[in-house]
Formats: structure tokens, sequence, C-alpha cells
């Protein structure tokens, strides 16, 4: 899942507001600054601004 729709999903932000996030550079995937592109999955650790986020459910 992208990393976008994964934060989307997690009820942080809207797809285009995580965007913005992910561009600010303030989504950490991995310890690992997100890119737009990031592919996310069960076993990665998301981040926004130093804080754990899990989504419901990724596919």
């Amino acid at each position: 899942m992208r990393l976008n729709a994964y934060l989307a999903r997690a009820g942080v932000a809207s797809r285009r507001k995580a965007d913005e996030l992910i561009k600010a550079g303030r989504v950490a995937v991995n310890g690992e600054p997100g890119q737009l592109n990031t592919f996310v999955e069960r076993r990665d650790r998301v981040e926004v601004d130093g804080k754990p986020v899990t989504a419901q459910e990724v596919a």
C-alpha cells in the first residue's frame, strides 16, 4: 500500500495532506524519511513527527 494511503487509512490525514507531510519530511518508515513512492507493508514501522502510526488493515 502506498504511504499516503496508509496514512489516510490510519486517520492521520487525507491522501493529499499526507503527500504534504511526506514532502515536508515529517514521515519516517523504518527510521528513514518516507518518499511519495514508498510502499508500506504490515511489518514496517511508520512514524509522523516521531509518533508511531498504525493503519487498521494493511493489504
